[in-house]
């Protein structure tokens, strides 16, 4: 057994800090939490010291896409795409090292090319590569040249080959179901487009994923399409740019998990402010963001569940990029505890994990992150890693 000296412990439920104290680690897993006297007197004599550090569970990124890189330059970015499997592979190794460096402990990749995100979970399970535990979608699922088809997806036209897409996830060990309700936005309308997916598939998707015990995740963004998706239950709702307070409140009020992207909204206004470009005028990036802050602002006031997420690969935005997220998140008025939450024990809940994930507590995984200064008084802190713990294991950084 290992014993641990913590100075500060945010143990990610949401709840107030504790301050000196020891945690046991044994075979991967915490196997208790107290003060020194819970312990023999040997084994506090011999701890590991970070007495002067605070330590939490290490975050959960619940969507990133591995084979993109969060490069700041359209034109670089675009030759990404057309590389080939082999280079796309070695660069997506890298983001995982990345990642796991910054004290991101567990991705859910939710969508790419060559069955990337299969191979490299399996590789990481098995110890072959080091990284973060992966947790995959295998390929986002669409209509025929839907959002997203372009990256390896898996085109369905109908509730049957909706039910057979999501089988054929399920097949290949998908953690998740991923689907593309709406395209991306669009900053000249500043408009999401139309509904790509009909209700009768969304619903049917939802169904099958339910019936084989999968948690769905949906990209989808205005009115219409956020309403359709919880309309149909999906657990998670990713971006939710472009609706309005009545939304926001359906949100609150439904128990789906929001994960509102604000990383990638931030990037890209940075870029269109630099670059004049005809598809991210800085003017339009603008009006959606602030919109974007304001509902989450509101959804959370009223009791939303508001995930920390980052899209990692998005224009911009680097793997292992959750510090931001989570610093947004403040920015929205979520308190510094309640943003730390949405990065960690929430998080848990809304990839299904919460009872293995997210949480320091006996009987969870060692996944642990320690930091120099307090992320509770200064959010940013979350970017001072000094060790990083995965299953019990103290990382190379």
């Amino acid at each position: 057994m290992q014993l641990l000296k913590t100075g500060l412990l945010i143990d990610g439920t949401g709840r107030a800090p504790q301050e000196a104290c020891y945690l046991a680690l044994e075979n991967g897993y915490i196997t208790g939490v107290g003060k020194a006297d819970d312990f023999a007197a040997a084994q506090v004599e011999a701890a590991v010291d970070y007495s002067q550090y605070t330590v939490m569970p290490g975050l959960i990124d619940p969507h990133v896409h591995l084979f993109l890189e969060g490069i700041a330059d359209v034109k670089a970015r675009t030759l990404r795409w057309r590389e080939d499997k082999e280079t796309t592979l070695l660069r997506a190794v890298n983001n995982l090292d990345r990642t796991l460096r910054q004290g991101v402990t567990t991705v859910r990749d939710l969508g790419g090319p060559f069955g990337i995100n299969v191979f490299l979970k399996k590789a990481v399970k098995q110890g072959i590569i080091n990284g973060p535990q992966v947790l995959t979608a295998c390929q986002a699922i669409s209509i025929t040249g839907g959002h997203f088809h372009y990256a390896g997806g898996r085109e369905a036209d109908g509730p049957d080959e909706m039910v057979k897409a999501v089988r054929e996830q399920a097949r290949n060990n998908a953690d998740c179901i991923k689907i593309m309700m709406t395209g991306c936005v669009n900053f000249i309308r500043q408009d999401a487009g139309i509904v790509e997916l009909s209700l009768a598939e969304t619903q049917a998707a939802v169904d099958e994923s339910r019936h084989l015990k999968k948690t769905v995740a949906v990209h989808a963004n205005g009115i219409a399409g956020v309403c359709q998706a919880i309309d149909a239950g999906v657990t998670t709702i990713e971006h939710g740019a472009l609706i309005d307070e009545a939304t926001a409140d359906i949100i609150a009020g439904s128990g789906v998990y929001w994960i509102p992207t604000l990383v990638p909204f931030e990037r890209m206004w940075a870029y269109g402010r630099i670059h004049k470009t005809k598809t991210l005028p800085a003017h339009g990036i603008e009006a959606v963001y602030l919109r974007h802050q304001a509902m989450v602002k509101r959804a959370y006031q009223n009791g939303a569940r508001i995930v920390a997420g980052t899209d990692a690969g998005a224009l911009g935005v680097g793997h292992g990029d959750m510090w931001r997220e989570a610093a947004l998140l403040v920015e929205c008025g979520l308190p510094a505890v309640a943003a730390i939450h949405a990065a960690t024990g929430l998080s848990a809940q809304a990839i299904g994990m919460e009872q293995e994930l997210g949480t320091v507590a006996a009987g969870k995984k060692a996944d642990l992150l320690v930091l120099d200064g307090n992320p509770l008084a200064k959010i940013s802190c979350l970017k001072n890693v000094v060790q990083v713990f995965k299953a019990g294991k103290e990382q190379l950084l």
